[in-house]
């Protein structure tokens, strides 16, 4: 069984725009989206799954958008359709202040 491919990213983007540019070329690569987590407006967490042929081209996209990724290049061969699942983390640099939600009282 392969291991999951862990990737880890920073950018300077606005972060809804990147987070969903992050679905959209997942999407487009015929993969999918597990799962996702959102830490305030500092980072996101994307759990994924994606044939190992795409995986280099997905990293491409994400560079040239603007989201820097500290991912290892040149793994993945042109005709390896296996499954792969990964995750990305994904940082956002900006001066925002944290990302306060309001988290209502529970009577009882």
């Amino acid at each position: 069984m392969r291991s999951i491919l862990m990737l880890n990213a920073v950018t300077r983007r606005e972060r809804n725009a990147a987070t969903s540019f992050v679905f959209d070329s997942i999407n487009a690569r015929g993969g999918w989206v597990d799962d996702v987590h959102m830490y305030s407006n500092k980072m996101t967490n994307i759990r994924f799954v994606l044939e190992a042929r795409e995986i280099e081209p997905l990293l491409a996209a994400l560079a040239d958008y603007g989201i820097r990724l500290d991912a290892p290049a040149g793994q993945f061969a042109p005709d390896d359709h296996t499954e792969r699942k990964a995750t990305l983390q994904l940082s956002f640099v900006h001066d925002e202040p944290d990302l306060r939600r309001e988290i209502p009282a529970v009577p009882g």
